[in-house]
């Protein structure tokens, strides 16, 4: 059945919001102004100046700055941005431990209420503490780790949420091991981004390193403007011996590869010692366990474990399972093949809030096909996200192999990515091996390989995005047919302000 306009418009929405790295950036609530004098470089020191004591202290020329380098098209978007704020401002007291009121700068579920996980990794020396994130009800895990590094002090990766539940997880790793003394955003995804600054605002003797390439859409406001302390952020180091943390990490950054309106990159790390892997987006691994964040509520679950509006289901340990895999595949696909989409009219006029009240009881789909068989083709090894498959990483395919390739070589057989499950249990070799869709050889036989039904959504939305100019037409195949200096010459190199794709070597 043909999308009508509305609901193709709001599943738009939801890949634009629920992808990538990221393709849409609000201004968090404390975007700061800073004085003429602050300068950028494309060095690894973001900011020259310190940071604001007051607004007491603003000046004639802070806002003189702030009025002549953001464009009538960047107002609107804080325009947007503050709108999003008055929302959250409505729900922003913190009555429980949970409670996150700037939730409005990203009003993603499960909104104010972000219950959190603390897990041991590695014992006395890494944690996770996992959140939920998600849109429609689509809600999969979204972790950060700590570590507690050799030299005294904690190193926190990509944080979540920091809600007061968070701080208390948190204190009692800060006490034993000492204070947080490294924070980073090792990645310009939405979903990491958007909690970084406030994090950081928590520790303010925390320096905060953040992943090249940081940009906002649709207006790239400059990186002050994105929430980041000015006199504690830095860039990442390129090389792993000038990290602060390199007596513990091996670090390696990827990217960015800049588009039109947006960008990819992120940022590894290896622990040596525990021989673990620290990755956000690159691989992750479908299985089908329920992750424990849903044990305390299983809602979204049960949403989409419905294979029709009016189907009423019990809360059964089956009937999560069902839950998890739809969800899985909505977030992987947004549109799987065994989906079918009503139109919003339809969706509207069928509502059942009596067998399920979320969204006022509409549920504008039904499942008609194999989910299942969808499921275990996800299966087998670490997956790459199919968006990263089909509109990200095949734009620039050497430059992707050349990543993989030099993060195979090191020592490790965990990976622990922010999203799925947790602790994956591989190898250099299964890391390298995940990325052989960009060859000729494609695949190796039983490892995840999505079926060509369920990319049909991407490559229509692929489609439009060429036909629109955001993105760039994807190289061929690396192989006996395509040498590696083929792909460079036909793959494109973007720059925005200071940043450009990185080119390898011929």
């Amino acid at each position: 059945m043909p999308l009508s306009m509305p609901l193709s418009l709001l599943l738009a929405c939801l890949v634009l919001l629920a992808s990538l790295p990221a393709c849409i950036t609000f201004t968090p609530a404390f975007v700061t102004f800073t004085p003429a004098s602050t300068t950028f470089t494309p060095s690894s020191r973001l900011y020259s100046e310190p940071d604001m004591a007051s607004p007491d202290m603003a000046s004639p020329d802070m806002v003189s700055v702030a009025s002549t380098s953001i464009s009538r098209r960047s107002y609107n978007s804080l325009v947007l941005g503050g709108s999003l704020l008055g929302v959250s401002a409505l729900g922003s007291f913190e009555v429980a431990p949970d409670d996150y009121g700037l939730w409005g700068v990203l009003p993603l579920g499960p909104y104010k209420s972000k219950p959190s996980r603390l897990t041991t990794i590695v014992p006395g020396t890494m944690w996770s503490i996992t959140q939920k994130f998600g849109i429609l009800n689509v809600q999969v895990p979204v972790r950060c780790v700590i570590t507690r590094l050799s030299t005294g002090g904690l190193l926190v990766y990509n944080p979540v949420a920091c809600t007061r539940e968070v701080l208390s997880l948190l204190a009692p790793l800060v006490e034993e091991h000492g204070e947080v003394k490294h924070v980073l955003l090792a990645t310009v995804a939405i979903e990491h981004k958007v909690y970084a600054g406030v994090f950081a605002q928590k520790f303010p003797n925390a320096k905060v390193w953040i992943n090249p390439g940081q940009y906002a859409f649709p207006a790239n406001l400059p990186t002050p403007l994105l929430g980041f302390p000015l006199s504690r952020t830095s860039y990442i180091p390129s090389a792993s011996e000038d990290c602060p943390w390199s007596a513990d990490f091996e670090t390696a950054t990827f990217g960015p590869l800049i588009s039109r309106d947006g960008a990819y990159g992120e940022t590894v790390l290896l622990h040596r010692a525990s021989k673990t892997l620290l990755v956000t987006d690159l691989v992750q691994q479908v299985t089908p366990e329920v992750p424990e964040i849903f044990d305390t509520d299983p809602r979204p679950l049960l949403y989409h474990a419905r294979s029709t509006v009016d189907e009423v289901l019990e809360d059964t340990p089956a009937v999560r399972a069902l839950g998890w895999r739809r969800v899985v595949l909505f977030a992987l696909f947004f549109q799987p093949a065994a989906l079918k989409i009503q139109t919003l009219d339809g969706a509207i006029k069928s509502r059942r809030p009596d067998v399920n009240t979320d969204f006022a009881g509409i549920y504008p789909w039904c499942w008609e096909g194999d989910d299942v068989k969808s499921f275990k083709a996800l299966q087998g090894g670490l997956l790459v996200a199919p968006i990263l498959q089909k509109l990200i990483l095949n734009r620039n395919p050497v430059e992707t192999l050349d990543f993989v390739e030099k993060v195979a070589k090191w020592d490790f057989n965990t990976i622990v990515p922010a999203h799925l499950k947790e602790q994956l249990r591989f190898s250099g070799k299964d890391f390298k091996d995940a990325f052989g869709f960009i060859t000729e050889k494609g695949m190796k036989k039983g490892l995840p390989d999505p079926l060509k039904a369920d990319l049909e959504f991407l490559r229509d939305l692929e489609t439009g995005l060429l036909e629109g100019g955001v993105l760039a037409r994807a190289p061929p195949l690396l192989g006996r047919k395509n040498t590696r200096e083929d792909l460079i010459r036909q793959s494109v190199y973007e720059c925005r302000g200071e940043f450009c794709t990185v080119k390898s070597e011929p």
